[in-house]
């Protein structure tokens, strides 16, 4: 989920900072080139480098070189429609204008050149650009559009936020979950090939003997892996069912007393739990128990006697303590296996705890690693 989580925000991250560096790039482009010309906004500045003195027109020679820079002209039409004074203006352009020809020119464009124009004492200033230079439109919205607009304007806007943010989780969710298959696919593949020849070899060894011990190791791992591997990728399809608890527990340590010769196996269970039950995946809570009790076997190759004990802790909930008698763990390694399951950790003690752990997460049971060096090694679980 940290996987997701991190991806997802980094192309969150990613996607903002393309948003601003192109809004910034656009508007750095825009005022470049709007510097470019003479528009509405400017015209004025330019008006008053024109002076009419007693019908002779003194311009700055800035304003000349500004036409001839970007290729316009620029004319001032008198009251009656006459030009009285140009620069730079096409053959193509009439001397004259009705109010009519001057109405429809005044916004957008005369004879197909931009036209930007400021009314002065003297007439109307015009400056027209070169063809095809300037876009000029206009936009018009009546009221009850507006007002629509604003209405529905935030959530339009919320939508679109929901689908920046949710369309790229189930696009990496669906990616994640296609791999998570795969990867279990592989897994359940190997496995399957493994137990086979594993079973063969099993079965030809002496019991109670190095090579048995092994065998069983190798077995407890594949199992392990299988298991882990569905409840980190969450692709696990695990059954509710009432599990008599102490039932499960006395069938498992038959198996251990059985299989064990060197190791003393007890259970201890309070009276009134004797029919506790819980709703669960059977395979689960037996995987999850049977890695305890080999965990105290494999850290105690020379034998260690265990103790498992059902108690009560009030509210109609129940304990359960796995606990040996062996070499014990230091304070550290402790301290590392009651810390929260990190996705590239595997604990010291092996897959086996792992697994322990994640299967107490799914049930939400509270575990509990305790131990003395030399003396003992305990886990209690929260039911």
């Amino acid at each position: 989920m940290k996987k997701l989580s991190g991806y997802i925000f980094s192309m969150m991250l990613v996607l903002v900072s393309l948003i601003v560096i192109d809004v910034l790039v656009m508007f750095f482009i825009c005022v470049q080139k709007e510097k470019k010309y003479l528009d509405t906004y400017r015209i004025e500045k330019v008006s008053e480098k024109i002076v009419n003195e007693g019908g002779v027109y003194n311009v700055d020679q800035s304003i000349y070189d500004r036409l001839d820079r970007t290729g316009s002209f620029a004319m001032i039409i008198d009251d009656s429609g006459n030009v009285i004074w140009n620069y730079n203006k096409p053959a193509e352009i009439p001397d004259f204008y009705g109010i009519k020809e001057v109405a429809s020119f005044s916004h957008w464009y005369l004879n197909d050149y931009p036209i930007y124009n400021w009314a002065r004492d003297d007439g109307i200033l015009v400056v027209g650009h070169p063809k095809g230079s300037i876009w000029k439109y206009i936009l018009e919205i009546n009221m009850e559009t507006m007002d629509g607009m604003i209405r529905f304007g935030p959530y339009m806007l919320i939508a679109n936020m929901l689908i920046l943010l949710l369309l790229p989780v189930l696009i990496t969710r669906k990616w994640m979950l296609a791999r998570e298959k795969a990867r279990t696919e592989w897994i359940a593949g190997v496995s399957h090939d493994i137990r086979t020849p594993l079973s063969i070899v099993m079965g030809s060894v002496e019991k109670g003997s190095i090579e048995e011990k092994q065998c069983f190791k190798i077995r407890d791992l594949i199992g392990n892996l299988n298991t882990e591997n569905k409840l980190e990728s969450g692709t696990g399809k695990w059954s509710s069912e009432k599990i008599n608890l102490t039932s499960i527990l006395r069938d498992i340590l038959c198996d251990y007393i059985n299989t064990y010769e060197d190791y003393s196996f007890d259970l201890e269970v309070d009276e009134q739990l004797e029919n506790y039950s819980i709703q669960a995946d059977v395979t689960l809570i037996r995987r999850m128990i049977e890695n305890l009790i080999t965990n105290s076997i494999v850290h105690n190759e020379k034998g260690c006697e265990m103790k498992v004990t059902l108690s009560e802790r009030g509210n109609g909930k129940a304990k359960l303590a796995i606990c040996d008698n062996g070499q014990g763990a230091p304070e550290q390694k402790i301290k590392v296996l009651n810390e929260r399951i990190k996705n590239a950790y595997l604990p010291e003690h092996g897959l086996g705890i792992r697994v322990v752990k994640q299967v107490a997460k799914k049930y939400k049971y509270a575990v509990k690693f305790s131990a003395e060096e030399n003396e003992y090694f305990k886990c209690e679980i929260d039911l």
